[in-house]
């Protein structure tokens, strides 16, 4: 009988090991209740999303909306700009002109004014938009595309001394109309 001790006690011990590590594992530090995370979780459809307009546009950049546009239209490589944002983007074209998207996140389409006092309300690509006429003199062309009440895209278009006010306007459209479909919804 002494040769099923051992055997005995060891069986034993290892039941009872693999006792406390079950009743162990089931113990916690967590104090109950529902969890709730420590930043305020992104906005749904149906809340307000002009609360929180700094992050409207994520990680959205505006090189990224203009480069595979201005590159096709034969544009030198675009560079970070920040005159109306610290999230802009331009690009030149010799004999041509400039173009320029900036993502605002802290001000709507209502805030744009016109040195001409021209604002036209428009459309692109479904979403409400102005449009501003020699917005920096002749053969210049602003779109501001609404993307929450305030927050606004702008495609700034400028040509060189050869170009109208009115071709300027048709060019920044067809920007701001490749564009449009890539920005988040916020109103």
């Amino acid at each position: 009988m002494s040769q099923y001790r051992p055997k005995s006690l060891t069986r034993f011990l290892v039941i009872t090991l693999a006792s406390l590590l079950l009743t162990l594992a089931g113990c916690t530090t967590e104090k109950p209740g529902n969890p709730t995370p420590s930043t305020p979780a992104p906005s749904s459809p149906g809340q307000n999303s002009s609360a929180a307009p700094a992050d409207i546009f994520g990680d959205l950049k505006a090189c990224d909306l203009l480069e595979p546009i201005s590159s096709s239209l034969g544009f030198d490589p675009p560079a970070i700009e920040t005159y109306e944002s610290e999230n802009g983007c331009g690009s030149s074209k010799p004999r041509y002109g400039t173009v320029a998207v900036y993502l605002v996140p802290n001000a709507g389409i209502a805030d744009l004014k016109s040195d001409t006092g021209e604002v036209k309300q428009t459309s692109i690509a479904g979403r409400e938009a102005v449009e501003l006429p020699g917005s920096a003199g002749k053969g210049a062309c602003l779109i501001g595309i609404a993307v929450a009440e305030k927050a606004r895209v702008t495609v700034n278009l400028g040509l060189s001394n050869s170009g109208t006010t009115e071709q300027a306007c048709t060019d920044a459209r067809s920007i701001a109309e490749q564009i449009a479909p890539k920005l988040p919804r916020g109103n």
